[in-house]
């Protein structure tokens, strides 16, 4: 038995003729990716690609599967968006999914600024690690999603989201990691990036799974630091609790703490040149959105135009 998921996998292989690089977009491992071409083929009763080859190739069978399963696909689509239009609480209904940190740095800033201009929408947060929240966007159970990309695109050629093939993007404001620790007696930072090293320094970082570490590996990566990974979290708010606990530097969204900086709970622990630059960074598929969620994107595309009004701006310090 075969369902619309398979068949979008499918159409997927079908497009990047790579099973790791399809295995990467569809967020499943590449045997888990085999598997359900391989059940595809089973139901079908024949293959659809010819793996002797160098090149992945379709079979003749799997050129005709893939002409239906891109109608297929199309008419359940379009079917089910049209259901939705129908639905009057579906009009008004503006569903996004985000990584855990932006519940805490930017919804709560964010949504109440659109509140005036956007009284009879009913605004949904759901919250997921960023390739989750892709998948859903994918399979549209959510309108949009929000994420903190980098300016250097590590986390977008990561989800390969870095064509405009596939999605829309906006602009919505500007973030930055920066490189935090907690002060010593004199008030410097206690693990200070800006001295000459002659031992690591303990680093706390983001768990495999969490977005702003792949955003993160370039500096590590480029900057020469001298550094141990002692504590990890996929929780920016874990790693903040480590840092205050005097266990080591952790870069962390300026906005997130700019209370401890300001209050001295924390400091810099190295200057602007440690600092990542990110962007807050509205996603949505090709596909037309019911009511009040179309409406909010020609709305902010207009506003971005001469000036982000509805940005959030996290300015560093």
């Amino acid at each position: 038995m075969i369902d619309l998921v398979m068949l979008k996998d499918f159409l997927v292989l079908c497009r990047i003729k790579s099973f790791s690089r399809a295995a990467q977009e569809c967020h499943v491992s590449v045997s888990g990716l085999s598997r359900r071409i391989q059940t595809l083929e089973q139901w079908l009763g024949a293959p659809v690609f010819e793996r002797h080859k160098h090149a992945l190739e379709l079979t003749e069978a799997g050129r005709q599967l893939q002409g239906v399963a891109q109608d297929a696909v199309r008419a359940l689509d379009n079917l089910r968006q049209s259901i939705r239009e129908r639905d009057e609480d579906a009009q008004r209904r503006i569903r996004f999914c985000a990584p855990h940190i932006l519940s805490s740095v930017f919804f709560p800033h964010w949504i109440p600024r659109l509140q005036a201009d956007f009284r009879s929408a009913k605004f949904s947060v759901d919250c997921d690690y960023l390739p989750q929240c892709l998948s859903r966007l994918r399979g549209g159970s959510v309108d949009y999603v929000v994420a903190l990309l980098d300016e250097g695109e590590a986390v977008s050629r990561r989800l390969g989201i870095d064509s405009e093939a596939e999605f829309q993007r906006l602009e919505l404001g500007h973030e930055q990691l920066v490189a935090v620790c907690a002060p010593d007696a004199a008030g410097q930072p206690l693990f200070n990036l800006d001295r000459l090293q002659t031992e690591a320094l303990s680093f706390l970082g983001y768990s495999e799974e969490c977005h702003l570490g792949w955003a993160l590996e370039p500096l590590l990566r480029d900057s020469g630091l001298f550094l141990q990974r002692h504590h990890s979290s996929s929780q920016t708010e874990g790693l903040r609790f480590f840092a205050q606990s005097r266990l080591g530097v952790a870069w962390l969204p300026h906005t997130l703490v700019r209370e401890d900086l300001a209050s001295r709970r924390l400091v810099r622990a190295g200057g602007q040149r440690f600092d990542v630059p990110l962007r807050y960074t509205l996603i949505r598929r090709r596909l037309p959105l019911p009511g009040e969620a179309e409406r909010l994107w020609t709305f902010l595309g207009e506003l971005a135009r001469p000036a982000p009004r509805y940005a959030v701006v996290g300015a560093a310090s």
